[in-house]
């Protein structure tokens, strides 16, 4: 069949949110929704633009455009897309080393990369990415985005961080005698409000108390002690634009030779986005009760990331706190995300000036608090409890790579070592043995001496196959046929089969008469492409054991 767009999977949850019905009490819901969300998602993405190095405003234009666009398309009903603070990790260093230019097209790239993904339906292939993988590098941003956040919290004299981590620590330390008090108050209250307020269970987000609490702090201390001096928005960016996001040309200042070293980073960035996306919709699934679309979800980021850049917004992808709050508090279709954007484009329109007020340090605080949620402790101790020692090793070395080097590098070498992994625990049920028994049950004389049977057992593909043939080949001596038992054999890749013709051909050079029994469908049809066919005196197929020592027998 060719490629069709019908064939496409778009806006797949507002389709299905339509067919099953949609009132007025589901409208009132998500409107609800949406205004709650908006007002958890406003200081959490400037929070994340400015851990990556840029205006504070491009984390609200990302989920200005993302929300409402990923929602429309996407095929989650409940998730709420934006910048995300794991995405800083990665997006900090592409600013570092190529400018803002350099980030719009790394996202760019990254949304290109997501949409070929979704259109080639390789949802389902996230899901293969084993835990261990996952969470070390999710971890390891955690630990990033706390480094990161450490200037601001405590209003440290350092113009710009070092890309490395270990850099990173040498200069924050260097510079922690210029700490200063008032900073530093404001997000210690930021940050104990936060972690205090859910212990009263009032139905009002922790977010938004604790950032009014630290702004309050922030006019107050200067005013009752005029030599504390408090960084904020205002201070050091001149505030939030009061005005729509304007149309951007991003790739004037790069050359062919920058677009080449940016892949690694954009291919980082649409991994963490699709596992990020496609985690939070299972979460969702599983709470709701809903099921979503992984490829339509694919789509949908990819095109929200490739129209983001033009707007100067930050990659976005899922966001699974603002999800799970979207959920909780009431929302019922992808409505709710939709208003949430609009409501936050309304509020810049309407309120940009305010946010000069907020104070950089209460903003530190609310990363701290993602920060320490993204790690999660509790996985990664289970993990080293209860998981094998390949699963230790893989978690710690995607974390230190994610903290040491750059969660790029991490990413790749976490999915070489999944796949090195997976190949090695299939290769460990594939095996060889010489069924020794003198009789069988179905027989009524045993074998003869120069007649044995070789048993195949498990997948035969590259790095399994070795270990099968190589007994069978070194332990064939004066035998005059072998019967290769291969019912256990439920698939054959190429290397199966170069494999199997090695050790045919070994065989038939000491004259030894061979027989494969039991062959099953997909082995047999690969066998048959590759040339494998009965030969007089020298290989035949048989359907069962009883027929195939019958022909060995006669043979020997």
């Amino acid at each position: 069949m060719g490629f069709s767009f019908s064939n496409i999977p778009l806006a797949n949850a507002l389709r299905e949110t339509w067919k099953q019905g949609y009132r007025l009490p589901d409208l009132m819901a998500d409107l609800g929704a949406g205004f709650t969300i908006c007002i958890i998602a406003i200081p959490m993405t400037m929070a994340v633009a400015i851990a990556c190095g840029v205006q504070p405003e491009h984390g609200l234009y990302g989920a200005i455009i993302a929300g409402p666009l990923i929602a429309i398309l996407g095929g989650s009903r409940l998730s709420v897309s934006g910048p995300v603070a794991e995405l800083a990790v990665l997006l900090y260093p592409v600013v570092y080393q190529y400018g803002f230019g350099g980030l719009m097209l790394a996202t760019w790239m990254a949304g290109l990369l997501l949409l070929f993904m979704g259109i080639a339906k390789l949802g389902r292939v996230i899901e293969f990415i084993p835990y261990p993988v996952t969470t070390g590098f999710i971890a390891g941003t955690g630990v990033v985005i706390c480094a990161l956040q450490i200037k601001d919290f405590f209003g440290l004299d350092i113009v710009a961080q070092p890309k490395y981590f270990l850099d990173r620590m040498l200069g924050l330390a260097e510079a922690f005698p210029s700490l200063k008090l008032g900073d530093t108050t404001v997000g210690l209250v930021t940050l104990l409000t936060m972690i205090i307020w859910p212990r009263f269970k009032i139905p009002v987000p922790g977010h938004l108390i604790a950032m009014i609490t630290g702004s309050c702090m922030g006019i107050a201390l200067p005013f009752f002690f005029p030599e504390l001096s408090i960084e904020t928005i205002g201070s050091r960016y001149g505030g939030i634009p009061q005005a729509l996001p304007e149309l951007l040309s991003f790739t004037q200042s790069l050359d062919l030779e920058d677009i080449r070293s940016l892949f690694a980073s954009a291919f980082a960035i649409a991994m963490l986005c699709s596992i990020k996306a496609l985690l939070c919709a299972v979460v969702l699934d599983g709470m709701a009760g809903t099921k979503h679309n992984p490829n339509a979800e694919l789509i949908a980021h990819g095109i929200g990331n490739l129209v983001l850049p033009f707007f100067g917004g930050l990659a976005s992808t899922s966001a699974l706190s603002r999800s799970v709050a979207n959920l909780r508090v009431g929302a019922r279709s992808p409505l709710a995300s939709i208003i949430h954007g609009v409501s936050i484009l309304l509020v810049v329109l309407v309120l940009a000036p305010i946010f000069s007020y907020l104070p950089m340090a209460a903003l530190a605080a609310l990363l701290l608090i993602a920060a320490w949620n993204i790690f999660d402790l509790q996985h990664c101790l289970q993990i080293v409890r209860v998981g094998r020692r390949s699963d230790v090793a893989v978690l710690l070395i995607c974390f230190g790579l994610t903290v040491l080097l750059d969660m790029s590098i991490a990413v790749g070498v976490g999915m070489v070592l999944a796949a090195l992994l997976f190949m090695k625990q299939m290769a460990n049920l594939t095996g060889g043995r010489w069924l020794l028994e003198a009789t069988y049950s179905d027989m009524d004389e045993p074998l003869p001496e120069n007649v044995m049977v070789y048993e195949i057992s498990g997948p035969l593909f590259f790095g399994a196959t070795e270990k099968a043939m190589s007994t069978l080949r070194e332990h064939s001596s004066g035998l005059k046929a072998v019967i290769l038992q291969m019912g256990a054999v439920p698939t054959m890749d190429i290397s199966g089969v170069i494999a199997l013709k090695s050790a045919l051909e070994s065989l038939h050079q000491k004259n030894i008469f061979v027989v494969l029994a039991n062959v099953q469908e997909q082995p047999l049809e690969v066998l048959k492409r590759a040339g494998v066919e009965p030969v007089d005196e020298k290989l035949a197929f048989c359907d069962s054991l009883h027929s195939s020592i019958a022909m060995a027998r006669s043979h020997a």
